[in-house]
């Protein structure tokens, strides 16, 4: 099965900034530890608020699951309050 690439990007609500990092953060140790996880990292920009997800998973099934999990559904609960605008997430494969 082929890996999964994801780059995904939040962008915060005014004011919001502190809380969409907490939360973000939230979900990092308990993904990596999920079977199928290659790469699971979060990175802020140096434009205040945004944030980028950088995922590897060795298969969609994998990502599936992920998406299934109770922090990943906790935290698509919590974030829509805390973005301004949509997360952006990208299925992305590497240019050779």
């Amino acid at each position: 099965m082929p890996e999964v690439r994801i780059i995904a990007r939040a962008t915060a609500r005014k004011g919001k900034e502190e809380e969409l990092r907490n939360a973000l953060q939230a979900v990092l140790a308990p993904t990596r530890t999920e079977a199928g996880c290659k790469v699971y990292e979060l990175y802020a920009s140096d434009t205040p608020g945004r944030f980028y997800f950088y995922e590897q998973w060795e298969s969609r099934e994998a990502l599936a699951k992920h998406e299934a999990s109770p922090h990943f559904q906790k935290l698509a609960k919590t974030i829509p309050g805390l973005l301004d605008g949509k997360l952006e997430v990208n299925r992305v494969k590497q240019v050779q």
